[in-house]
């Protein structure tokens, strides 16, 4: 017991902590607007689309996190544009854009040095491994982020799921789709070549899918999905230091767990 409670007390297990709160709070929050637009695999395409910019900084020298973001942006002007009238449907080209991008990440990470290392890095990471520097920049941009998202979420309702009237008040309905797509993009950029895809994606998921099985109201959607991400972080954390366990993985079965109960407990109550 008292090497496990040094080992959580230990400098890395503290960042590791605090870089998981800020990620399940904006996360958790933007989760439920992904999984309400119904573009959970934008999410996934956004953060591959990010891993091959870090993957080609690896190998050019460039600096992973402007790459990342630079790849990410470009991904959320493209993933903006309404494919309504073209004859692809939208779901096709996520995933042409997924599978480019996944192979392109592993041709570009098996030039590099490090090789098959760094894709296994950019896919699962290791949020045990942030350096202290990171946390605050984390930190800052996840405020930064949230903030922006509270102040604007009202138009993002209104442009996400009833355009038609957003139009007619005089909305720019592409423009905003963009901003939302934009936030997104940055964020997972930001922070993917440091936890890597792989959590990332599963806290625009998780959380909010079990929060839409037991809640209705949007408020308490989200509550319900910032308190599962911020509960599978902390206890997956405790579980993987207590049992030597990767600590992404464990995070992620923790959050499938809850997302589990609750589903199982939205149907038995009929919600």
């Amino acid at each position: 017991m008292s090497e496990w409670l040094e080992t959580w007390r230990s400098p890395m297990a503290q960042d590791a902590l605090r870089v998981g709160i800020i990620l399940a709070i904006v996360g958790g929050y933007m989760g439920v607007f992904v999984v309400l637009k119904r573009i959970v695999f934008v999410g996934a395409a956004l953060a591959q689309v990010s891993a091959a910019g870090v993957a080609l900084a690896l190998l050019v020298g460039w600096q992973p996190l402007f790459s990342a973001i630079l790849f990410a942006l470009a991904g959320s002007a493209f993933f903006a544009q309404s494919w309504g009238e073209r004859r692809v449907a939208r779901e096709a080209l996520i995933g042409a854009v997924f599978l480019t991008f996944s192979a392109l990440t592993v041709l570009l990470a098996s030039r590099g040095a490090h090789g098959m290392e760094e894709v296994q890095h950019l896919l699962a990471g290791d949020i045990l491994a942030v350096a202290p520097e990171e946390v605050t920049r984390i930190w800052l941009l996840g405020l930064l982020v949230l903030a922006v998202f509270v102040m604007l979420r009202k138009e993002f309702l209104l442009v996400a799921f009833d355009a038609e009237t957003a139009q007619a008040l005089g909305y720019r309905t592409r423009l905003w789709e963009f901003a939302f797509y934009l936030m997104l993009g940055g964020f997972i950029g930001v922070v993917i070549h440091l936890v890597g895809l792989v959590l990332i994606f599963g806290y625009l998921v998780l959380p909010a899918l079990g929060a839409l099985m037991v809640a209705r109201r949007l408020t308490r959607v989200v509550g319900v999905a910032v308190l599962n991400a911020l509960v599978g972080t902390l206890a997956g954390l405790v579980v993987s230091v207590i049992f030597d366990l990767p600590t992404t993985a464990t995070m992620l079965v923790c959050m499938s767990l809850l997302t589990g109960v609750e589903s199982v407990a939205g149907l038995l109550t009929g919600r």
